[in-house]
């Protein structure tokens, strides 16, 4: 399967899902239902553009374990942070589609582009020793 179609298998879960996050940004939120829909899709071309990222997202998630219970300390911008620790720049975009097509389950932050995942605290630590959410 190509980097392509991994991500078009996210967007086919979370169809706004944009380079952003979940849906749009602020100005672009107040644009016409028709110039939204045409932002949406020029939004979701950028996560096409950015295969390397998202490839090394997913392999930054293979040591994340999956828990029963969606972890809500930390949203996915915060989650692709500490990833970037350690790989460099990822949107938020492209961290909440590696999340999804590596199998973890997603609950959508209803009042942000973020999203919340079922990311174990502890496998999360051990990426980072400093890790501290207090």
């Amino acid at each position: 399967m190509t980097t392509k179609e991994k991500i078009q298998l996210a967007i086919d879960k979370v169809p706004n899902l944009t380079d952003f996050g979940i849906g749009l940004s602020g100005i672009n939120k107040r644009l016409p239902l028709s110039e939204q829909k045409k932002k949406l899709k020029e939004e979701q071309a950028h996560l096409f553009q950015n295969e390397k990222e998202f490839e090394q997202v997913c392999d930054w998630l293979q040591s994340v374990e999956k828990t029963n219970n969606i972890y809500k300390v930390m949203t996915s911008y915060g989650l692709k942070h500490l990833a970037e620790k350690t790989i460099g720049y990822s949107s938020n975009g492209i961290f909440i589609a590696a999340a999804i097509y590596s199998g973890f389950e997603i609950e959508i932050n209803e009042d942000s582009p973020n999203a919340y995942f079922n990311m174990s605290e502890q496998s999360l630590k051990l990426k980072d020793p400093y890790y501290n959410v207090n």
